[in-house]
C-alpha cells in the first residue's frame, strides 16, 4: 500500500519510516517489520494523545476502537455485531485484493499495522502507552 493515499498526512505512515537510517540500516528480511516498529514509535510521539497498537499487539485491545488507521494511513471500520474490520475505501484498481477481506483484529493488527485510533482518546481500548 502506499501513504499517498492516506486521509490523515499528520499521522506519520510506513514510507517515512522507510526513510529512517534505522531501518535502510535494516537487514532486508527485516526491513518491513523495522518499518512498522518504527512508524509505531513515529506515531506514538508525534500523536500522544492517540494509541497506536504495533503490529505484533494481537489482544484485541478492551473496549475495541470503532475505528482504527493502518500503516499506510488507511481507515478501517469494525463491524460490531461481528467483531470484524473492513476497508470502507477499497477500491481494487488502487488498494491489494487482501484490503477488500473482512479480517479479525489479529489479522488487521500483523498484515497492516501498526494500527492507531482515530479518535485522540487514551480511555479507548488497552494500548501501551510509552
Amino acid at each position: 500500500m502506499s501513504s499517498k493515499r492516506s486521509k490523515n498526512p499528520a499521522l506519520p505512515v510506513l514510507d517515512d519510516a522507510f526513510r529512517l537510517a534505522s531501518v535502510k540500516d535494516a537487514e532486508e528480511s527485516t526491513r518491513d517489520l523495522a518499518a512498522r516498529l518504527a512508524t509505531t514509535e513515529l506515531r506514538r510521539v508525534s500523536h500522544p494523545g492517540r494509541i497506536t497498537w504495533e503490529p505484533t499487539d494481537q489482544a484485541e485491545p478492551v473496549p475495541v476502537p470503532p475505528t482504527v488507521v493502518d500503516g499506510d494511513g488507511d481507515l478501517w471500520l469494525r463491524d460490531r455485531g461481528a467483531g470484524t474490520w473492513t476497508m470502507p475505501e477499497f477500491n481494487p484498481k488502487e488498494f491489494p485484493a487482501r484490503c477488500g477481506e473482512v479480517l479479525t483484529w489479529n489479522q488487521l493488527a500483523c498484515e497492516f499495522g501498526p494500527l492507531t485510533a482515530l479518535a485522540d482518546d487514551r480511555r479507548i481500548g488497552g494500548g501501551r502507552r510509552r
